[in-house]
């Protein structure tokens, strides 16, 4: 699923309250005009994200783009979220403002069920939408796209079902939410700028990356296995025991139970480079 995918109107139920809002080329509303309760929900981290999150997500990244655009690392990264269509460029022309931190999940229901949530500045709309109400929320049905959004910190977009289960995590109507299907793992996780977190792979049952700035220049990678497959295992451990002479600073390798938590760190090529599978 990726972003450049999503430009097709799916239309809505005509509920009582519907509100229409034609924005003019180069007219911008503020977000405090458009009415409703704006989100205001912690917001840096993948742990965050994934607690406003609906249950079902197979996929799930994080990105504190502010932060990586000033790390050796950051290019790569960008190149990343370009490959997979989610390229800052893209998430910048959603809203016509800069985006500085985004997550995306994807679902196991279908290819095209997802969410988005993101912050960026300016704080604006520029585009035109049918406004309809629930609860104390705008949930503003898009015209260019067909997807909803909420505006706030984050910003919430994505079909229209996605978008209200999550309104109903934040507000406690509901508590099924995806962080307890890889809580196991993300308790091992540190804070990162870049953080991804899936099942839907076939070397271990779930699997966790996240990296962030080192000293000196270097860069530290956090790879989370729970139930690796053996052959991994034995990979990972032979590529630690020369790890040294191949220039790497640190190679932790932690086991216990059923998860394996790798700590790499060396300059960014080296760590970019090297396998983790």
């Amino acid at each position: 699923m990726v972003l450049s995918s999503i430009a097709y109107f799916t239309g809505g139920r005509e509920d009582e309250g519907v509100e229409e809002s034609l924005v003019t080329e180069n007219q911008t509303i503020d977000f405090l005009d458009v009415g409703g309760r704006l989100v205001n929900e912690p917001f840096s981290s993948i742990h965050d994200a994934l607690r406003m999150t609906p249950e079902g997500v197979e996929m799930a990244v994080y990105v504190d783009i502010e932060a990586i655009s000033e790390t050796p690392a950051g290019p790569f990264i960008r190149s990343q979220l370009q490959m997979e269509g989610l390229g800052i460029d893209i998430l910048d022309s959603l809203y016509g403002a800069n985006t500085t931190h985004m997550y995306f999940a994807t679902f196991e229901e279908s290819n095209d069920s997802f969410l988005l949530m993101t912050t960026f500045e300016p704080k604006i709309v520029r585009f035109n939408f049918i406004s309809r109400q629930y609860g104390n929320y705008k949930v503003l049905q898009r015209m260019d796209t067909g997807h909803s959004n909420v505006l706030g910190s984050p910003t919430i977009f994505g079909p229209q079902k996605n978008v209200l289960a999550a309104l109903d995590l934040i507000e406690g109507v509901n508590t099924n939410m995806s962080y307890a299907r890889y809580e196991t793992v993300l308790l091992e996780a540190p804070r990162a700028e870049y953080q991804r977190v899936t099942d839907n792979i076939t070397f271990a049952d779930q699997f966790y990356i996240g990296m962030t700035p080192g000293d000196n220049s270097t860069l530290v990678r956090t790879t989370i296995y729970l139930k690796p497959e053996p052959k991994v295992v034995e990979k990972i451990e032979s590529l630690g025991a020369n790890s040294t002479e191949r220039g790497f600073d640190e190679y932790n390798i932690t086991r216990t139970n059923d998860l394996m938590v790798v700590s790499i760190r060396s300059t960014p090529i080296n760590v970019i480079s090297e396998t983790y599978q």
